[in-house]
């Protein structure tokens, strides 16, 4: 852990020094990156799209552009100042026990990615943004967890990283655990998807590239 701690600590110290703006954002809702299973009716659609359609509107709203394209993106789409956002939920297995220590969101970073550095940064931003805003990370998990690397929610995994085409900083952000119906009921209410899409949009105005 003193390690993790080591490396997240230079890591943020050098996006720290970073100097330019988010300009535009490519968001991703499960098309190009992980696609995670619905969570019963509630989550009619995914809410990866309800989110993305909040996040749009809050990034317009602070004059950073939001990408739109294909399945195919060209990879000119992912330039200096462009970051990847990517919004997952994901679902615990029935008859998991107590179900509600997985509630939360988190943000994953990975070691791997060229652009580790200042996706750590903006990772940072979010989840700062995201727990003052008065959303929860989660911090019960038991087993195999991927690492705390800060107390807003940031974890290492290396297992998450972005399509090879992107070449810029990543953000991977699961923005909340389908506990039960009702946390269902509550990340699919509006005023929840406009209070985190605006909380994301601000970690993404404070992050520097």
């Amino acid at each position: 852990m003193k390690l993790a701690s080591a490396i997240f600590l230079t890591a943020l110290l050098a996006a720290a020094n970073a100097s330019a703006r988010v300009d535009a954002v490519y968001i991703d809702k499960g098309l190009l990156g992980p696609r995670l299973p619905e969570a019963g009716p509630l989550a009619e659609p995914f809410l990866e799209h309800k989110l993305a359609a909040h996040l749009t509107e809050a990034l317009r709203a602070r004059r950073i552009k939001v990408l739109e394209s294909s399945n195919d993106p060209a990879p000119n789409l992912f330039g200096l100042g462009t970051l990847y956002v990517s919004l997952s939920y994901t679902r615990i297995p029935d008859g998991t026990t107590k179900p509600e220590r997985y509630r939360g969101y988190s943000l994953y970073v990975s070691q791997r990615d060229p652009a580790f550095e200042r996706s750590l940064g903006c990772s940072w931003q979010v989840g700062h943004a995201l727990s003052k805003a008065g959303e929860k990370p989660w911090s019960n998990r038991t087993g195999n967890a991927p690492p705390l690397l800060d107390p807003a929610g940031v974890r290492g995994n290396d297992s998450m990283t972005a399509p090879k085409f992107v070449k810029g900083p990543s953000v991977f952000l699961e923005a909340g655990v389908m506990v039960s119906e009702e946390e269902v009921a509550r990340l699919a209410e509006p005023a929840t998807l406009q209070k985190m899409a605006d909380a994301i949009a601000e970690g993404i105005d404070n992050c520097t590239l």
